[in-house]
């Protein structure tokens, strides 16, 4: 049987069942059950060539490539700016509510080596 065989046998299962391959994947890289299997870790790791197949499929527009990547670039930028911006102890600076003795002691060397 070939590759080709093995997956129209794949989608027809799909179709029978009545699940697309989007809901499959959906649910397979969301449910806590299926984290460690091994066809999700083998997904996961092929993501990168995955991801470059569907931005450049002929049928996929570059406008929704862009705005997808773009997308992620801001939430991963989110998420930096909350974890620097979160209170660690010892480590939050308000510029607004400092006062000149404060301003005057300040250490960026000692900041630095204690983070």
């Amino acid at each position: 049987m070939t590759t080709t065989d093995q997956v129209d046998a794949i989608l027809e299962a799909f179709n029978l069942i009545g699940i697309s391959v989007s809901e499959f994947l959906v649910v397979l890289l969301t449910n806590p059950n299926y984290i460690t299997h091994e066809n999700t870790i083998n997904l996961r790791s092929c993501s990168p060539h995955i991801t470059k197949l569907l931005a450049e499929h002929p049928e996929a527009s570059a406008g929704d490539v862009l705005k997808w990547a773009s997308d992620i670039i801001k939430h991963r930028c989110a998420l930096e700016i909350q974890e620097l911006s979160a209170k660690k102890p010892g480590y939050h600076f308000l510029a607004l509510h400092a006062s000149v003795e404060q301003l005057e002691e300040f250490d960026i060397e000692v900041l630095g080596g204690g983070m």
